[in-house]
């Protein structure tokens, strides 16, 4: 009997990872993108991403945040290319910050390796950061830099050995549920694939004829600084990290090209934009927070950037994702509205998708991830 055929449509983040593990169960999946794999025009560019386990953001992601700590090694075992950096991550609050006193009762709770360090121990080890006094930190010791283009290559990479396809630079014109099956029209011709997995990112579920749950699209912009002394930045001396002040809150990413670190701030929650017609030109007011960043809490920064990028990501109303099954059709699986944390867990996403796929069993994920949440509908 032929196994079934499965396509992919999407093939960032969550849909490289879909398209792997669907692969490694014999599924004859199929995946398409507009653009080529991977490309740095959407959520998964951007040349860095924090992965970390100790998560105030919500305890229901730690459970994939540890599996996906174990995919990603094993994706690195079999790739060529380096993606994967265990440096820790390091998270700086402000004397009694409540983020931070939570973030590590959580850690607390969930049994994940870290170590809190006072100002003394946080100057020592990582002078890099310019301190006013009082600050404390937290250590995540399985914290680590990922490369996210490359994991993208590595996830397809492994999908193709197992039998999975790739039509790239194509545009997939419109997802049709029909009684046996789901018709995907692309650039004109339409196939019949007995499921979907819709992976769009910031494009949502445009494409699905019948009516589907709305994600908005949101602008983002890195923007990467020279440093004076790039040793003390290299990923061995200088860990990704998340730092709140009273007034500035960003993440930092060591150099990875020799020269420059990245710098990114808050997600702004005001942008809602087209994602075809998003602005890729990086205006001076959108390095503001980057900018001061660099001259007041990190030592031997450039006070100007070197370079910047815009990319997109998919955001629910309530910044949690949907993975599950579309509400119209068993046959189409939903994974986006990643809300700007996504990257991190993406290979159990992947699991997750192929489990909602073959009927395995999906009920943490439906639980806390379903489409028809009532904070979906408010």
């Amino acid at each position: 009997m032929a196994s079934k055929s499965i396509a992919v449509v999407g093939v960032g983040a969550m849909g490289s990872m879909a398209l792997w593990q669907l692969a490694k169960r014999g599924y004859q999946v199929a995946g398409f993108d507009r653009m080529g794999v991977p490309h740095d025009m959407s959520a998964h560019g951007a040349e860095s991403r924090i992965f970390r386990l100790a998560y105030r953001e919500g305890q229901q992601y730690i459970p994939l945040l540890k599996q996906s700590l174990e995919l990603w090694k094993e994706l690195q075992a079999g790739s060529d290319r380096k993606f994967h950096y265990p440096t820790g991550c390091l998270y700086i609050g402000d004397r009694d910050a409540d983020w931070l006193l939570g973030t590590i009762e959580g850690a607390r709770q969930h049994d994940v390796r870290h170590e809190v360090l006072d100002e003394a121990e946080l100057h020592h080890r990582f002078p890099q950061h310019r301190l006013s006094g009082g600050e404390f930190a937290l250590f995540d010791i399985d914290g680590a830099l990922l490369r996210p283009e490359l994991g993208v290559r590595a996830a397809v990479k492994a999908a193709k050995a197992a039998g999975a396809t790739l039509t790239e630079g194509c545009e997939v014109e419109r997802i049709e549920p029909v009684a046996d099956g789901v018709d995907i029209t692309v650039d004109g011709t339409t196939r019949r694939f007995d499921a979907a997995v819709v992976t769009c990112g910031a494009w949502g579920t445009r494409a699905i004829s019948v009516p589907s749950p709305r994600f908005i699209a949101r602008r983002l912009v890195g923007t990467w600084f020279g440093v004076d002394d790039v040793r003390a930045y290299l990923p061995d001396r200088f860990p990704v990290c998340l730092r709140r002040t009273s007034e500035i809150d960003y993440s930092g990413f060591p150099s990875m090209d020799g020269w420059t670190i990245k710098i990114m701030p808050p997600v702004n929650f005001l942008s809602n934009i087209n994602p075809d017609e998003v602005i890729r030109t990086v205006s001076h007011a959108d390095t503001a927070i980057m900018r001061k960043v660099a001259q007041t809490l990190l030592e031997g920064v450039d006070p100007e950037p070197a370079r910047s990028g815009v990319y997109l990501d998919g955001f629910t109303t309530d910044d949690h994702p949907i993975i599950d099954h579309h509400p119209a059709s068993e046959r189409i699986v939903i994974a986006a509205g990643f809300s700007g944390h996504g990257y991190k867990m993406a290979p159990a996403v992947g699991v997750a998708i192929a489990d909602l796929i073959d009927g395995g069993d999906a009920s943490y994920i439906k639980a806390h991830f379903s489409a028809d949440r009532p904070a979906l509908s408010a």
